[in-house]
C-alpha cells in the first residue's frame, strides 16, 4: 500500500470527499488527486497539512507502510527520513539487547546445570548419627563401646559391669543434613546440667534426591538451549543482512 492509497482510504472513512479535503489542507482539488495517486509525492510541510487535516500522526501512518518502500519513495522527505534512521537505531538498540540476553541465559545456564548437577547448593546427603545411651559424668565418652577394656577386676566382675551398661542402653537415632565428623558429643537438654551428654556414632549415609537440583539442571539446560538458538538466529539475521 502507497502513502497515496492510504491517506485516500482514510479519507473516505472519514467521509471526506477529495474537494472537501483538498480545500481544508488549502490545495487545488487537482493536486490532491496527484497525490493520492503517487504522480506527486507531498514536501514535509504538505505531508504535515494533510496528515493534520484527516487528524492523522505521522508515526501512526508510516507504521502501516511498508519499509522497502518508505525507503524508496519516501526517504526524501525529511520527517519520514528522521523516522527511518529513528526506527533503526531503535532496530539496532533492541538486536542489541537480544544478542546480550541470549549471551547471558548461556552465561547463567552453566552453573545453574553445575550446581544441579554436583548438588552444591542443595546437599542430597543424610548423615544417620546413632548413640547408644547416655554418658554420665565423670566416664568416657566411649564408655558403651570401651566398657569392657575399661573395667577391673575379676572375669565376674567385669561380665557384671558388662551387662550393667547394657542395661543403661537407651539408643537414639539424629538424622542430619551436615556432616559432624565420625562421632561428636552432645549435652542433653533435659539433664540437670551440662555433664550428661550422649555421644552419636555415624552409621550410614543416606541419599534423599531433591526437587531443587532437578529445576536447577533443568533451567540450566533451557537456558542454555534458548540462548543458543537465540545468538544463532541473530547471527545469521546479520550475516543475511550484510
Amino acid at each position: 500500500m502507497t502513502l497515496g492509497d492510504y491517506l485516500k482510504q482514510q479519507r473516505t472513512e472519514q467521509d471526506f470527499s477529495q474537494a472537501e479535503l483538498a480545500d481544508k489542507m488549502g490545495v487545488e482539488q487537482s493536486y490532491l488527486s496527484k497525490l493520492e495517486g503517487e504522480r506527486s509525492l507531498p514536501s514535509a510541510e504538505m505531508l504535515a497539512a494533510w496528515l493534520s487535516a484527516l487528524s492523522l500522526e505521522l508515526e501512526d501512518v508510516l507504521e502501516q507502510l511498508d519499509r522497502a518502500y518508505l525507503h524508496a519513495k519516501l526517504s526524501r522527505i525529511p520527517s519520514v527520513d528522521a523516522w527511518l534512521r529513528q526506527q533503526k537505531v531503535q532496530s539496532l538498540l533492541r538486536e542489541r539487547l537480544r544478542m546480550y540476553a541470549s549471551v547471558l541465559c548461556v552465561a547463567l545456564a552453566v552453573p545453574m546445570f553445575y550446581l544441579g548437577y554436583t548438588k552444591l547448593l542443595f546437599n542430597e546427603s543424610i548423615y544417620e548419627y546413632e548413640s547408644p545411651g547416655v554418658v554420665l559424668p565423670g566416664e568416657p565418652q566411649d564408655i558403651f563401646h570401651l566398657a569392657p577394656q575399661l573395667s577391673d577386676g575379676t572375669l565376674e566382675e567385669r561380665h557384671q559391669s558388662h551387662l550393667d551398661i547394657l542395661k543403661r542402653r537407651n539408643p537414639k537415632i539424629l538424622l542430619l543434613s551436615d556432616y559432624r565428623g565420625d562421632q561428636f558429643n552432645r549435652p542433653i537438654p533435659e539433664a540437670v546440667n551440662d555433664s550428661f551428654t550422649r555421644t552419636y556414632y555415624l552409621e550410614e549415609t543416606l541419599q534423599r534426591p531433591r526437587w531443587q537440583n532437578t529445576l536447577l539442571q533443568a533451567l540450566g539446560l533451557f537456558f542454555g538451549t534458548f540462548g543458543l538458538v537465540l545468538l544463532i538466529l541473530l547471527l545469521r539475521t546479520q550475516k543475511m543482512r550484510t
